[in-house]
């Protein structure tokens, strides 16, 4: 029975590694967005109709004063989701991202920092939710909700840059607008 038992570890490594490699696979396949529709002004995407409400370039001096070190911007992006129907918890894991031509991509700063940079660029206004925090309470049927998201990206790669908006139950599809920025 020993022998049995070690001749038979080979074969129970193998698999071993075969799943996990398969859960690693799904795992990336439901992080990433593959399959985007772009839009030039509003699409509809996880039972709401999104578009892209405002955004803006600083770091550079043309905005406000602000000039950030290393030849880097930050860009703040607003969209406004409107439901189409009841979402309930079908906006888990929202996501917005930037992406460029080449394949690179940005995550969203972190709440604390963004709060503080809200804070900074328009002290008398309260800063505006992610999409993280409005999916935790997404709006009702035929109300509207505005996300804000802000990004650190390097000054070349801005002109080529879209955003894109995805949650979990939908990825890999997204859906993403190109942002036209010199």
């Amino acid at each position: 029975m020993w022998w049995l038992s070690l001749a038979s570890l080979p074969l129970l490594v193998s698999a071993a590694v075969v799943i996990n490699a398969w859960r690693n696979i799904e795992n990336y396949r439901h992080r990433i967005e593959t399959d985007i529709i772009q839009g030039p002004n509003q699409l509809g995407y996880a039972g709401a109709t999104g578009r892209l409400e405002n955004v803006r370039l600083l770091g550079d001096g043309r905005d406000t004063q602000l000039r950030l070190p290393g030849q880097m911007r930050l860009i703040v992006i607003r969209m406004v989701a409107t439901a189409t129907r009841e979402i309930g918890d079908g906006w888990g894991q929202c996501q917005v991202s930037l992406a460029d031509g080449t394949g690179r991509r940005w995550l969203p700063l972190d709440v604390s920092l963004s709060n503080d940079i809200s804070r900074d660029l328009e002290p008398d206004r309260e800063p505006v939710s992610g999409c993280g925090i409005t999916s935790l309470k997404p709006p009702q049927k035929d109300h509207a909700v505005l996300i804000e998201e802000k990004f650190v990206v390097p000054a070349e790669a801005v002109p080529a840059l879209s955003v894109r908006l995805s949650v979990a139950a939908l990825r890999p599809g997204a859906i993403g607008f190109p942002l036209h920025l010199n």
